[in-house]
This record gives C-alpha cells, sequence and structure tokens, in this order.
C-alpha cells in the first residue's frame, strides 16, 4: 500500500511539471500568434518572409510544441473553444490533466477518496485550470487593449484589430450590463470591463473557496 502511495505522490509531482510546462506552451504560441500577425505573418501557415529569422518565441514555441502536442492534440476536435484565432482548447487539456493530478496528490496524502472529496476537487480544478485563467487572460488582454488604444500607427492599430476579435464578446457583455443604448468612447468601456472582471475574479476566487473548504469538510 505504501508503495502505491508513493507511486501516486510520484505521479502527481510529474503531472503537476507537465501541467506547468503546458501552462507555458499556452502562453508561448499565443504570444507566437500575436508577433506573427504584427509582422504580416500568415498566422494559419506560420509561413514566413523570406528575410524574416526565426525569432526566440518561435523556437521556443515549437520546441515546446513537440514536448506538449502529443497530448494537446487530443482534444483539438471538441468545439467552441476557439475565439477568433485563439484556441482555447488547450486549457481544457489542462484542466483533465490538473483533476488527474489533484486526485492523485489527496489519495496519495489521505489513502482515501470520497465522493464529496471528488466533487471538490472538480470544483476546484474548474476554476484554478480553467475559469479562472480566462478570467486572468482577459484581464491581461484588456490592460494590453487599454495601453495600445493611446498608441497611433500601424502595429497599434493591428494589435487593436486582434484583441478586438477576442474581446468582442466579453466586453459586449459589459457594454450591456452598464450602457445599453449609450454612446460611450471604446476606451470608457474597455476601463470599465478591466474593473468588472478584475472584481469578478476576486468574488468568484472567494466564492469558490468557501464551497471548496465545505464540500471537504462534509
Amino acid at each position: 500500500m505504501k508503495f502505491f502511495l508513493g507511486l501516486c505522490s510520484f505521479l502527481s509531482a510529474v503531472l503537476g511539471i507537465y501541467s506547468f510546462v503546458i501552462f507555458v506552451r499556452i502562453i508561448v504560441s499565443w504570444v507566437a500568434m500575436f508577433t506573427r500577425r504584427n509582422q504580416g505573418w500568415s498566422v494559419d501557415s506560420g509561413s514566413q518572409g523570406p528575410q524574416q529569422a526565426e525569432s526566440i518565441i518561435d523556437t521556443l514555441d515549437r520546441i515546446l510544441g513537440r514536448i506538449c502536442d502529443p497530448y494537446l492534440n487530443l482534444f483539438r476536435g471538441v468545439k467552441g473553444l476557439r475565439r477568433s484565432a485563439v484556441d482555447f482548447t488547450p486549457l481544457l487539456a489542462l484542466v483533465v490533466l490538473n483533476l488527474v493530478r489533484s486526485i492523485l496528490s489527496i489519495f496519495a496524502q489521505t489513502g482515501e477518496i470520497t465522493v464529496w472529496i471528488i466533487i471538490a476537487i472538480l470544483v476546484e480544478g474548474l476554476w484554478s485550470s480553467f475559469f479562472s485563467l480566462l478570467i486572468f487572460i482577459l484581464i491581461v488582454l484588456l490592460v494590453v487593449r487599454l495601453i495600445a488604444g493611446r498608441s497611433n500607427g500601424y502595429r497599434a492599430n493591428n494589435i487593436i484589430n486582434t484583441i478586438d476579435s477576442i474581446l468582442d464578446g466579453p466586453v459586449g457583455f459589459v457594454y450591456k450590463l452598464f450602457f445599453r443604448g449609450k454612446q460611450v468612447d471604446d476606451q470608457k468601456i474597455v476601463g470599465v470591463s478591466l474593473v468588472f472582471y478584475v472584481v469578478l475574479l476576486v468574488v468568484l476566487s472567494w466564492l469558490e473557496n468557501i464551497l471548496f473548504n465545505f464540500l471537504i469538510s462534509i
């Protein structure tokens, strides 16, 4: 039994490291995608101009792809998680991986798994690996959009157009919630959206923590 618990603990640690590598892969792939757009690359084909050397970001993206893509490709067929040029299916892959890791970790510590513990793990895993991460990424994009909106030039406009295609739904929701039918400056809507989603992240994190502790205590 001790050997099995030790094996679960070891596998949990390995999956934790792999989860971190996948998270880095997600961020790097998105940065690489935005960089290619700004440089006039084809996002779909990944082709580059004859005089355009491979950047450090693209090199890192290629290396991490060899490590992570065999697992991530298992989730590529899931529909409804692609927004413009950004593919959110890797986040689903991260959720599944972290759920398995959490189950192994708790079983290694306690030697037992109850239904309520599994539900608590599902709640915590979905929140920390998917929903909170989505809101965090949304907040980062809103900050970048807010900064880009104060700049002029082709590159700034390119960044704005790319981010707006991703933020259309979330920002549109905030507009309907606070400014329905009113003429409002884009920067003001983005600023209000930023505050709204920061507050939402804090409140939902607090509620998730309360729910998790309650389910664990049952």
